[in-house]
């Protein structure tokens, strides 16, 4: 048990909760070590309420959120080992009509931030 433990606790892992949004209607990638520029084929990490693995690369991280099919958010997390893990954390909600996603991720190479998903991006 305690093996299976210290295995799983190497790995980056991903919780995401759209609170009052459908879940489906999300989708989250993943442009790992690459600007996503010059990243034609980012990593999906989530799609239909599934969450899928994250790479674990360090530099520049870029995450690409899509919302009904719809590119709403880029963002960066820079990481400065490709050995420190995470765990990320995606919320997704909706004030007052304008749709949010919180993000914290906790590691080594912590990051806390709210996005404005836009409208017409």
């Amino acid at each position: 048990l305690l093996i299976v433990y210290l295995c799983y606790s190497c790995n980056n892992n991903i919780e995401v909760d759209c609170e009052n949004l459908t879940p489906n209607d999300i989708e989250i990638y993943l442009s790992a070590g690459i600007p996503l520029r010059y990243n034609k084929n980012p990593t999906l990490i989530y799609k239909d309420d599934v969450c899928y693995d994250i790479p674990n690369e360090y530099g520049e991280n870029d995450w690409l959120v899509i919302y009904k099919g719809q590119e709403k958010c880029i963002f960066r997390h820079f990481k400065t080992n490709r050995r420190h893990t995470h765990k990320y954390k995606f919320v997704f909600y909706e004030k007052h009509d304008t749709l949010f996603c919180a993000i914290d991720f906790h590691g080594k190479d912590a990051k806390k931030d709210t996005f404005l998903l836009q409208k017409n991006r």
